[in-house]
């Protein structure tokens, strides 16, 4: 395993054999598109800048979007050990010493400044999260100036020679979470700092804040910005309620990047109108609030008042179907409990909700291709046969994907069961919920 910092920039069969399976159970877990790959110049030096909302799930997300060995900058406390340095030097990650990491650790930067040129001049790629660290809302905080400051060096120590280019990049999560969320990867204009390099040489402060300033509106563009922290969730139910709706009404393509750009636009209108109209913005405000407070406080989500009418002979044919095909699900659960539950209870100890989808990802990645050597070994033995082992490794596979599909319409079953008895029970607040789902669809539209 190469483990030499020296080397970290050259290619390494190992990562790559690793890279290829992790994009591999990246793309499983996620539902991943990629938008403006054509954007990225490639015969230049390139430093990718995302934005930092699901912990190490962001620098995974690049990393399964690019096709070379990347390297990745983090923050100098996670090499505790001289075992965790050597894993993280093969995953190609390099630290960055804070004043925090104590002042004597700060010129230990500069060897690692040296590794990032070298990094630049293999046209690697660099990654930097330049918040600094992960926040669960879809808002870009202010930036670290070290991005820059490592831009700015490294091209001035090499005489513009570089051509460095930040590239920002944002990442758009439909759950930060659950399995099989959507994943929306946006690669932005790219930022040519040779611009700024002159007033790097005259005044570095005034440089970096200019490029900061560039790269803010660069990943915003790029990225979901809800910048009004008092209605957070109400811009947040507003996506749920407006932008699916309107993909119907306007015959829309449903895939990620068209809701992308109407959330875009709706926020903005709505922003707009905040600046223009506050006592109507107010309005709009608790029609939202109120109108997401009556339909969480009866169980239901803002997606099931959209939805057609339930009707009973539709679940009269859903319910018998699960029910047939329980000892499938029963089977394909039983044989994949231990990556599976080993995953959820290790990411049940985790207290940050931002890091439950990187411990359950990571961990399963591992646990799955153990589990089922082990499994299929036992059965190899006990049955004496191959082929029948065989058999069973194929069974194991359909097995995990006919239980996650079996579960997932189960709960939709169950949700529309609850919805249906809901519209029988309580016709009137239904039909109040509907009414005041549509006004405030009708209003935002009015601003678009």
């Amino acid at each position: 395993m190469p483990t030499d910092r020296e080397k970290i920039e050259q290619w390494s069969l190992g990562y790559h054999l690793l890279k290829s399976y992790h994009d591999f159970c990246f793309k499983i877990y996620f539902k991943t598109t990629v938008i403006g790959q054509d954007k990225v110049p490639f015969d230049k030096s390139l430093i990718f800048a995302a934005n930092h909302q699901n912990s190490l799930i962001d620098a995974l997300a690049i990393l399964t979007s690019r096709r070379c060995q990347p390297v990745f900058l983090a923050r100098a406390d996670v090499f505790k050990t001289p075992t965790l340095k050597k894993i993280l030097t093969f995953l190609k990650i390099l630290p960055v010493y804070r004043i925090r990491d104590g002042y004597q650790n700060l010129q230990l930067n500069d060897d690692i400044f040296r590794k990032t040129l070298d990094v630049l001049k293999n046209h690697n790629g660099i990654g930097i999260l330049p918040e600094g660290n992960h926040h669960g809302q879809r808002r870009l905080r202010t930036l670290k100036k070290g991005i820059a400051r490592i831009a700015f060096q490294a091209e001035d120590a090499c005489n513009n020679e570089l051509k460095i280019h930040i590239i920002p990049v944002g990442l758009n999560y439909s759950n930060y979470v659950n399995f099989r969320s959507k994943l929306l990867v946006r690669f932005g204009e790219p930022i040519d700092i040779s611009k700024h390099l002159e007033l790097y040489r005259q005044n570095p402060a005034l440089a970096y804040n200019a490029l900061i300033e560039d790269l803010e509106v660069g990943m915003k563009r790029e990225m979901i910005q809800i910048d009004d922290e008092a209605y957070y969730n109400e811009y947040e139910n507003l996506r749920e309620i407006f932008t699916p709706a309107y993909l119907k009404e306007k015959h829309l393509p449903k895939h990620q990047n068209s809701s992308f750009e109407i959330d875009k636009k709706m926020i903005t209108a709505v922003d707009q109108l905040k600046v223009e109209n506050l006592s109507q913005f107010q309005i709009l405000m608790d029609d939202v609030k109120t109108y997401s407070g009556l339909v969480k406080e009866n169980g239901l989500t803002l997606k099931s008042i959209q939805t057609a009418n339930i009707k009973l002979y539709g679940l009269l044919i859903k319910l018998p179907l699960l029910l047939i095909t329980l000892p499938l699900f029963i089977w394909g659960f039983i044989n994949n409990i231990i990556p599976v539950g080993g995953a959820y209870l290790l990411s049940k100890k985790i207290k940050d909700v931002q890091f439950i989808s990187s411990i359950r990802f990571v961990v399963g990645m591992f646990l799955f291709p153990i589990a089922y050597i082990i499994q299929v070994a036992l059965f190899w033995i006990i049955s004496g046969n191959g082929l029948y082992a065989l058999y069973y490794l194929t069974s194991l596979i359909v097995g995990a994907v006919i239980a996650y599909n079996w579960r997932r319409y189960y709960f939709a079953s169950m949700h529309d069961l609850k919805l249906l008895r809901f519209k029988l029970s309580k016709s009137e607040l239904m039909g109040n919920l509907k009414g005041l789902n549509d006004s405030i669809y009708k209003r935002v539209e009015g601003f678009i």
